[in-house]
C-alpha cells in the first residue's frame, strides 16, 4: 500500500516541479525614446496637471513613423495632415506654414505603463491646455 501512495504522489509531484522551472521570461521595456514613440496613439486626457479631463469622442489618432513623419488623422472628416517629428531630450513637432515659415513645437514627454502611455506637455509655449495623455493603440 505504501508503493502505491508514493508512487501516485511522486506523479501528482513531478508535474509540479516541472511546471515551477518554467516561467515566462519577460522582454525588458524598450529605452530609446526614438522607439518608444513609433505607432499609432489617442489622445485619452488633457488639461493642466494635475486638472485633467478625459477625452469622451476622440476625433482621430497620430501615427509616429520611423522616417521622422507623424501622420495626423481625423476620422471624422477623413483628412490626414503630415507634419515632421524629431525627438532628443523633447519632442519637437514642426508644421510648415505657407510664407516659408516652420512652426515648431516643443514637448517633454514621458511614457508608462509598459510603454502604452505617453504624457506630453508643452514646453515652448502657453495654451489653454499644456497636458496631453496618449494611449497607444492598435
Amino acid at each position: 500500500m505504501n508503493h502505491k501512495v508514493l508512487r501516485i504522489l511522486l506523479i501528482l509531484l513531478i508535474p509540479l516541479f516541472i511546471g515551477a522551472g518554467c516561467q515566462k521570461e519577460e522582454t525588458p521595456l524598450e529605452t530609446d525614446p526614438t522607439k518608444i514613440i513609433l505607432g499609432k496613439w489617442e489622445l485619452v486626457e488633457m488639461g493642466n496637471y494635475p486638472d485633467m479631463r478625459p477625452v469622451e469622442n476622440s476625433l482621430g489618432f497620430k501615427e509616429y513613423l520611423p522616417d521622422s513623419i507623424v501622420k495626423e488623422y481625423n476620422t471624422q472628416t477623413g483628412e490626414v495632415s503630415i507634419k515632421k517629428y524629431w525627438i532628443d531630450t523633447l519632442l519637437h513637432k514642426s508644421i510648415y506654414v505657407p510664407d516659408d515659415i516652420d512652426l515648431v513645437f516643443e514637448y517633454s514627454y514621458s511614457f508608462s505603463e509598459k510603454n502604452n502611455k505617453m504624457e506630453l506637455t508643452y514646453t515652448n509655449m502657453i495654451a489653454i491646455f499644456n497636458n496631453f495623455t496618449y494611449k497607444r493603440i492598435e
